[in-house]
């Protein structure tokens, strides 16, 4: 099944032309991973499957149902059965592990028992079991990663949005969250699509690689 679909898709800013033309089929359950330097068009691509924005011109399809047209959301994100890591983890700076997860859980009126139950499986997942009441600040960067992907996973999604998720982090650190993001992709079942300006954390994680050039795919 064909879980995300883009037809033709174009995306301007500012009369400048970010994406030209572009159509990408990704399948259910596949690690997609788009590489590119700065500046070709990688996180607006997420921002319009993500639905933070929608295309100019051309279509996108979620499952198989519109999401957008021509300059139109038709799905809203809320609506897309997806999760994102964004680069800078946008992690709430006031709030523990427990209630950063929670967050999400509670916007979508999940109860009390379900939600501790829901939290506690997803903390067991990525290793953070007895760092609930900490805080971000109280967090290496590689348990603030573990974070930011228990709160995007802790949802069910079945697509997983990660934006350059481990560019900050060191060689040693970046190689292990690889491996371990990998690991929950397969158990989880859910599809990944990972961006990167790094072309071996992309061979690494990629069961396809789709490179892009001023908004091209190559």
């Amino acid at each position: 099944m064909k879980i995300i679909r883009l037809n033709s898709v174009s995306k301007f800013y500012k009369q400048s032309k970010v994406l030209d033309n572009l159509s990408l089929e990704i399948e259910e359950k596949e690690r997609i991973v788009i590489v590119g330097p700065s500046g070709c068009g990688k996180t607006t691509l997420l921002r319009l499957i993500a639905g933070f924005t929608a295309p100019d011109t051309g279509s996108l399809f979620i499952e198989e149902d519109l999401a957008a047209r021509d300059g139109k959301i038709i799905k809203e994100p809320q609506e897309r059965n997806l999760g994102m890591v964004f680069q800078d983890l946008a992690l709430w700076p006031h709030l523990s592990v427990e209630e950063n997860i929670a967050f999400g859980l509670k916007a979508r009126g999940v109860g009390k028992v379900e939600r501790k139950e829901r939290i506690k499986a997803i903390l067991t997942l990525v290793d953070l079991i007895g760092y609930e009441k900490r805080k971000p600040f109280q967090l290496s960067g590689g348990q603030q990663q573990r974070v930011a992907l228990a709160r995007a996973l802790v949802l069910e999604p079945k697509i997983l949005l990660m934006d350059e998720p481990l560019s900050s982090l060191d060689t040693a650190l970046n190689l292990r969250l690889r491996r371990e993001i990998i690991g929950l992709q397969e158990k989880l079942g859910f599809t990944l699509v990972y961006v990167t300006h790094n072309e071996k954390e992309a061979s690494d994680i990629a069961t396809r690689l789709v490179k892009m050039d001023q908004g091209l795919t190559k």
